[in-house]
């Protein structure tokens, strides 16, 4: 082979080892996969089926209580207390601001909560697929060491053969390099599709699309104070509210109690279990704030422009590349080779 051709094909080689090695820290995927693994890690308990069965209970639950509150209970309490519905709203106005405030915000707060949690059953499986990059062993930090390892071999390789390699079809470091180029270059293209690479890109741009108004700043400062004014509402419900109720109705708890299940029995079961319910969703929301930014990252793979599902080509077209220069490489080496025994046989047919 000419040396020209020799010394293009190994500098086709080190350039692209040198895009592999550049790849991940040009486009942050060092720090964007961390990202990911903190997110994953950080949500993925609230993923379990059995955690997203709870969540949803837990929903129904304060759906429920919600709504007999506003249909049946509130509207019958006036009457039983003596009072006129005016009077009745001035009175839990002035006593018990954070109900009052709770119950006039309940049909907007709580649809959103049901979308987050509706939102949940649905990007389970992509969460769990998400979850397994690029495997289900192997945490998503080792994605970049599979661009920079095989880059950095391929740059030395190709280096040492350009420096060192005199001539490509004897030099043994030269035919070393062509012969990475072509197993990293069917590796890179395989290994998409051994890893199921694409299905689970795709599984990432579907999740951090359904949440990207969620995993916000504004979002999740939203979300907190959705629940804040749920937290307090429940609390003076619980604390003060109540008490109340029973003084005006001149009930003991036990009497209260069995007066809220025969005639409120959704909103007896709501009130019985909101010490169990609001610390879970509790959790939900911190996890939501906590992980904003982690989402953030994982949402900008491999750049903020471009789907997660280009990532397949990172893999794909430099293997091609490698494949072809690799190939290239050695078959016109092997000609030359031939060619040579060929002429050296002649020469001793006619000596």
């Amino acid at each position: 082979m000419p040396s020209s051709t020799k010394t293009a094909i190994l500098a086709g080689v080190a350039a692209v080892g040198a895009l592999l090695f550049v790849f991940p820290f040009a486009t942050g995927l060092i720090s964007k996969t961390q990202g990911v693994e903190s997110l994953t890690g950080n949500l993925r308990a609230a993923f379990e089926p059995q955690a997203l069965e709870q969540t949803r209970a837990d929903m129904n639950t304060i759906q429920a209580m919600a709504d007999q509150l506003q249909a049946q209970t509130l509207p019958a309490l006036p009457a039983a207390l003596e009072m006129s519905p005016e009077q009745f709203q001035q009175f839990m106005g002035q006593n018990f601001p954070d109900v009052a405030t709770g119950v006039g915000q309940l049909d907007t707060i709580l649809p959103r909560f049901q979308n987050l949690v509706t939102g949940l059953d649905a990007q389970a499986p992509n969460f769990r697929a998400a979850d397994e990059i690029p495997t289900n062993f192997l945490p998503s930090t080792t994605v970049p060491l599979l661009f920079l390892i095989p880059g950095a071999l391929l740059v030395v390789l190709a280096a040492g053969a350009l420096v060192f390699g005199r001539n490509l079809s004897r030099t043994t470091l030269s035919r070393a390099t062509l012969v990475a180029s072509v197993v990293t270059g069917l590796v890179f293209v395989g290994a998409p599709w051994v890893l199921s690479v694409p299905a689970k890109a795709s599984a990432v741009d579907d999740l951090t699309s359904a949440f990207d108004q969620v995993f916000t700043d504004e979002g999740a400062a939203s979300i907190r104070a959705d629940f804040t004014v749920i937290e307090k509402m429940a609390d003076q419900l619980q604390t003060q509210t109540v008490p109340a109720l029973m003084q005006g109705l001149r009930m003991d708890p036990t009497q209260f109690q069995a007066f809220m299940v025969e005639n409120f029995p959704a909103v007896a079961d709501g009130m019985a279990q909101l010490d169990d319910i609001l610390p879970r969703f509790a959790g939900l929301v911190t996890g939501i704030d906590q992980n904003v930014g982690n989402f953030q990252q994982a949402a900008s793979i491999p750049t903020a422009e471009h789907a997660t599902t280009t990532l397949t080509w990172w893999f794909v077209l430099p293997g091609i590349a490698l494949i072809i220069l690799g190939g290239a490489g050695l078959l016109t080496g092997t000609s030359a080779r031939d060619e040579r025994l060929a002429s050296h046989a002649r020469t001793l047919e006619t000596v």
